[in-house]
């Protein structure tokens, strides 16, 4: 029983394996053999499971791309998240309010993953989107879940952000020094939003504000954010206390009493 658990085990892992390969971009049998460590015969037993399964399709031309299994999956996650139940027709009343695009993410490990996504009404849009993770330092909403944090958590953070961001590369306009940085950070904590001006990506600039749940912990972070000539530092503050309104409704809603 031992052996069949190990063999089941490593199956599973495999699986899960040419999935993250997929999913990075590798569409044939070597690329995905080469990322997974497999062999080929093994690769093209695991591609014809998960294909057969719907979680991986093939499409002539561009080859293996996850498949559409995937989504309903995703999609089934999202609504048995309470958070996103909660924090939804807030999210809306906020953008009716502003026309800018509004987001919502949590953290997951050293990044942030957006869960929910409110396009703006301005006709320029970003390319955001539900299921993309940013490094959780140069986002708004990110900066605004590290708010708790302390000071050699936020260097650390910062750190990985800046090697993953521009890494030898010329960095975004933006991007803000250690002690710049490390000087925003303690102003955030103080008013309790945060800003970020093309830190992360050039011409776009937001608000943010951290969401707690019951036990008072930041469970997530929620955003105002615009492309020029709307993402000037004196609007986003003039936006702050609306987006910090916004994100205590979500807080109340997820058990936290302000």
């Amino acid at each position: 029983m031992n052996d069949q658990a190990g063999q089941g085990t490593q199956s599973l892992s495999r699986a899960f394996a040419t999935l993250n390969a997929v999913a990075a971009g590798k569409s044939d049998l070597a690329s995905i053999g080469k990322e997974t460590g497999t062999t080929r015969s093994t690769t093209h037993r695991l591609v014809a499971f998960l294909q057969r399964e719907g979680f991986i399709r093939h499409v002539e031309g561009r080859g293996y791309l996850l498949g559409t299994r995937l989504i309903e999956l995703g999609a089934t996650a999202l609504t048995q998240m309470p958070l996103t139940f909660v924090a939804r027709p807030i999210l809306e009343k906020l953008s009716d309010e502003t026309s800018d695009t509004i987001h919502l993410s949590v953290r997951d490990g050293d990044h942030v993953i957006y869960v929910d996504k409110i396009p703006g009404r301005r006709g320029l849009e970003m390319r955001s989107r539900v299921g993309l993770r940013k490094p959780i330092a140069v986002t708004g909403t990110g900066k605004a879940q590290m708010l708790d944090l302390g000071e050699s958590e936020w260097a650390r953070l910062y750190s990985l952000a800046q090697a993953e961001v521009f890494g030898d590369d010329r960095p975004p306009p933006g991007f803000l020094t250690w002690s710049d940085y490390l000087a925003s950070m303690r102003d955030f904590c103080l008013s309790g939003y945060t800003l970020e001006i093309e830190e992360n990506e050039t011409g776009i600039g937001c608000v943010a504000a951290p969401i707690r749940d019951a036990q008072g912990k930041i469970i997530a972070g929620l955003s105002v954010a615009s492309t020029p000539p709307n993402i000037s530092r004196a609007r986003l503050i003039e936006l702050a206390p609306i987006v910090q309104e916004s994100a205590a409704a979500i807080s109340r809603g997820m058990g936290y009493a302000i």
